[in-house]
This record gives structure tokens, sequence and C-alpha cells, in this order.
């Protein structure tokens, strides 16, 4: 190989071990997050009195199918009535959504009326219109919380009351986000949607909360304080992905995010590889959005001001690749080495530089493929064992989890192309009425 050549490799092999050691780091990060996720979860608050009032809106667009059986969930709701109220957000549906709310006797709210401009796009523009309609900057009269819900969920009955004792006993936080749970678990990608969020809910979300960190808000199951949503506009958001926006409002003021483990909402996962790739492209699009828009002030924050270690961790969140692909690129180095050493066992290739990278490159993948391997194997069984009623079957669950996460790397590349495309909502379909896991 010529001098040039010897340059060009070792420049791009320099540029790969700083792309692995980044990979390593952000890996070593979240397996130091989740030695805080094991042992029981205790309740860090006493149960209460009834006391704050509740606004729920539950978001549907087209829901005939799953609305009749949520709303006769949240009929069971155990919470003195007068201190919260129900509305459907009947988003422009074109089918008897409206007429099942009337049928059951529940408060809806038409969007399709029309009776205030439409502000943004799905979901959010839904909910804002929704709050206009109830009377927007006197809502922080009426309620002390707004919770969300989408037209496919169930929650337990006690979802209030375990809010109201934790969102009194810790000083009326700015938004609490309760357990994600799934209704339906059937094929190998609902399994694997469940699976990533059963591990994501202990050794993330209440790892987190248990050492301080801001939590994520999931799109659906927390409530934000009306007082402070109403200060910031509403659901006024530019992105598809509305929950991290505001999740990234609040840790910008200095606000907290909480975690409740006690209570959980139950959604429908995908089951169809079409319907999963558009939701999943939508959320990584909305996601680079959100990252990148909040850089530079997030960058600024970290050097300016106090409680450094919560924006870095929601920096290195913001910034992180989906573990699909670092675990390709952990894979691909430790290829590229092994491949290397066998082709120059007897001939000197590379400059003594680009020895050391492939050296390092080895290293530092080999490390975090372990790293993975934990994460994977022994996360994914603790988190099943402890706070499921599944059965582990080993070989079904690790392969649906490796399915769901490398399909998604084809949506966080689309999502990452299309960053700057916040125009356009994709529905995902619901029909399950009822949860179906074993």
């Amino acid at each position: 190989m010529n001098d040039i050549g010897e340059v060009i490799v070792t420049i791009v092999l320099g540029l790969f071990f700083l792309l692995t050691v980044y990979v390593s780091l952000n890996t070593l990060y979240y397996v130091i997050l989740t030695f805080f996720g094991f042992g029981s979860a205790k309740r860090d608050y006493t149960i209460m009195e009834d006391q704050t009032r509740f606004l729920i809106l539950v978001a549907a667009h087209n829901e005939e199918k799953v609305i009749g059986s949520t709303i006769d969930n949240l009929k069971n709701i155990n919470y003195r009535n007068d201190l919260y109220d129900i509305y459907v957000v009947n988003d422009n549906s074109t089918d008897r959504t409206g007429d099942i709310c009337r049928e059951k006797g529940m408060k809806f709210i038409n969007t399709g009326d029309k009776l205030f401009p439409r502000e943004g796009v799905g979901k959010p523009a839904g909910l804002q219109y929704a709050l206009r309609y109830l009377g927007f900057e006197k809502l922080a009269d009426q309620y002390d919380c707004l919770m969300i819900l989408d037209a496919d969920n169930h929650v337990d009955p006690d979802i209030l009351i375990e809010l109201n004792s934790q969102y009194i006993a810790k000083g009326k936080p700015e938004a609490i986000q309760t357990y994600l749970d799934s209704k339906n678990s059937a094929n190998s990608l609902s399994l694997g949607y469940a699976m990533s969020y059963y591990i994501t809910n202990r050794f993330f979300q209440l790892a987190k909360y248990r050492i301080g960190l801001p939590n994520a808000i999931g799109g659906t199951g927390f409530i934000v304080r009306v007082d402070y949503l109403m200060k910031h506009g509403g659901f006024r958001f530019h992105s598809l992905t509305e929950d991290l926006e505001l999740e990234m409002e609040i840790v910008k003021d200095n606000g907290r995010v909480l975690w409740n483990h006690f209570v959980r909402v139950y959604d429908e996962k995908p089951e169809n590889f079409k319907i999963s790739i558009k939701q999943r492209t939508r959320w990584s699009q909305g996601h680079w959005y959100v990252a990148f828009t909040n850089f530079k002030p997030m960058v600024k924050k970290l050097f300016t001001e106090k409680g450094k270690l919560k924006i870095l961790d929601q920096m290195i969140y913001l910034f992180g690749m989906a573990r699909a692909v670092q675990m390709s690129i952990v894979v691909i180095g430790i290829l590229a080495a092994i491949m290397y050493g066998l082709a120059t066992q007897d001939t000197q290739v590379l400059s003594t530089a680009g020895e050391r990278f492939i050296f390092l490159i080895f290293g530092a993948s080999a490390v975090s493929l372990l790293l993975f391997t934990y994460q994977l194997f022994i996360c994914m069984y603790y988190a099943i064992k402890v706070d499921t009623n599944h059965k582990f079957k080993f070989v079904r669950m690790s392969l649906s989890v490796f399915y769901y996460a490398y399909t998604f790397i084809y949506a966080q590349v689309m999502g990452l192309l299309k960053w700057k495309q916040q125009h356009t909502w994709v529905k995902t379909e619901h029909n399950k009425t009822a949860r179906e896991n074993p």
C-alpha cells in the first residue's frame, strides 16, 4: 500500500475508532443505569386521600373498533367522581367514534366542528383544540393535572389514586409517566415491542427515577401539570413527537418528570410490519427534530447552569442511536479486526497507527458486545420475571427483540433523512379491545 493509501485508511480507521468509543461509552452509561433497576419496586410515597383534580383527554381519530372498550374500562376508575372529568377528543373522525361515545354516555369534543383554527398536525393538534374548547386559560382554575391517553388504552382502576398520592407527596412535579404495558404480544413483532417496553420500564425509567434523573414521557399514560402546560401554550408543539418535546421543555425549565411503577396503561402494539415501520419512522422523525433543535440550548445550559448531569443525560438520550445501530457498529468492528488479522499474518499492510486503531477497535467492540449481551439477556429475563406474568421463553423472546430492534434501523435512517418534515401525521391502526397477553 502506498503512503497516500495508508494515510486514508488510517484516517478512516481513526474515525471508526471514535465512533466505536462513542458507542462503548453510551453502552457503558446505560449499563450503569441498569444497576439501579434491580430489586423490588417500593413506593416512596404513602397513599393519600383523593385531592388532585384531573382532566383526562383521550385522543381518538377513527377509532370505532376500540373506543367502546376503552370507555368501558375508564368507567372503572376508582376515584372521587367530582375530582376528575374524561373527554374523548374525536379528532376529525369519519366513522362511528362520536356515535359510540354518545351511546355510552361519554363526553366528547368534536374537532370537526371547527370552532377554533387547527394548531399543528395530528394528535397534539386535536388535544390543543380540546384545550381551547374547554376554556384554555381557565383550565388551571378547574384542574391540577391533565392526563393524556390514546383511544386503545386500558388503565388500572387505581391509576388516579396512585398519581394523586405521588403528585402530592413529591411536591407537585411538572409531569409523571406511568408504566407502559402491552395489550397484545401474539406475534414476533408485537412481542418484540412488549419486551422492549418491559426492559425500558425497569432498567431505564425506574432506574432513572431512583437516582433522580428526568424520566421519559411516553406519549400516553402520563400527567402534566395544567398550570405549567398552559403557561407554555398548551399542546402547540412543532414535532411529530410532542411527548419528547414536552419532556425537553420541562427539563430546560429545571422541572421534574417522575415515574410511577405501580399503575399501568395498556396499549396495543402493531402486529403488521408496514404499520409498525410507519409508526417508528414517525417516532424517529420527531426524535431527531427535537434532538437537533434542542442541541444549542442544551449545550448552553450544560455549561452555564447547575444540574449538569440531568442535562448530559438528556443529551445522551437525544443523540443515542438505536440499539441495533450500535450493535451493528460493534459487530462490524469485531469482524473487521478479525479479517485484518487473518489477512495480514505474514504481510505488513497498515501503518503502525492503523494497526493500533484496529487493536483498539477490537477491544472496545468486544467490551461493548459483552455489555449488550448483559443488557439483552440478564435485564430482559429479570424484567419479565419480576414485572410481568409472561412465562420466560428465551429463544422466542430473544428473536422477537432482535426482530424489533433490527427493523428499527430502517425507521431510524428514514427518520434522520426526513427530520425536517414534521407536517404529516401517520395514524396507527387499532383493533384490540381486550388484553391478550399470556
